[in-house]
């Protein structure tokens, strides 16, 4: 994935998350803003895994438009880079408009680009679950399209400890997409380490596999992970 193609893609993405950050109300200390504000504010994450095989870079964006709108915006970048071939690597990006009718589910509709398929319309749901420790997004989609193919993505965070001091991160992100006849790639990236003052880092496994009879594809390494903005 050429440089200039990855910077065109974050850069719009950097500059509404910090203008979304800048409207919001702001806070202090280790206290987390409840409610409306805290969402308005979220952060968005963005995690850098270097492995023996292959290396990823995975952005985030989740928003709402306004403090208690119901209406938001997800997106998210999925990069992987190879190191035995410059020219093999992935991007997988995606841009949802999203509508909440009640507590933890999302309507989501709006746009999928994969290196491989190429941008197509798509639409799907949400389930979001965050806790005090933990966080869950299981979200199946659908892409639009004559011959359409299907996913199920997620994400399982844990983390445990007490505020101010190292406390322990674990996280699974998984994606499984198929069509009506085949496999088409599935993937379960998993991370266990330490969360310091908002950054996290530690030991990674990646887990790959792609086509209609797969073969799983391991980079394991070393991963971190910040929430900026």
């Amino acid at each position: 994935m050429p440089l200039h193609r990855l910077t065109l893609i974050l850069l719009p993405l950097f500059a509404l998350s910090a203008t979304a950050h800048a409207q919001a109300p702001t806070t202090t200390g280790e206290r987390e803003p409840s409610g409306a504000s805290r969402q308005a504010s979220a952060p968005v994450p963005v995690e850098v895994m270097v492995g023996n095989a292959y290396s990823t870079a995975n952005l985030v964006l989740n928003k709402p438009f306004a403090p208690g709108s119901r209406w938001g915006v997800f997106h998210q970048n999925t990069l992987s880079m190879f190191y035995n071939d410059a020219q093999d690597g992935d991007l997988a990006a995606q841009t949802l408009l999203t509508f909440a009718p009640g507590a933890g589910f999302r309507l989501t509709a709006g746009a999928f680009y994969g290196t491989a398929p190429g941008v197509s319309p798509t639409a799907g749901i949400q389930y979001v679950r965050p806790g005090r420790n933990w966080f869950v997004l299981v979200a199946p989609r659908v892409n639009l399209q004559s011959d359409p193919s299907y996913s199920i993505f997620s994400i399982l965070r844990y983390s445990r400890g007490e505020i101010g001091r190292p406390r322990l991160y674990l996280a699974l992100q998984a994606l499984n997409a198929f069509d009506a006849r085949q496999h088409i790639r599935s993937y379960q990236w998993t991370r266990i380490g330490a969360d310091v003052r908002g950054t996290q880092f530690g030991l990674a496994v990646n887990f790959d596999e792609a086509g209609p009879n797969p073969r799983v594809n391991a980079s394991a390494g070393v991963f971190v992970r910040r929430e900026v903005f």
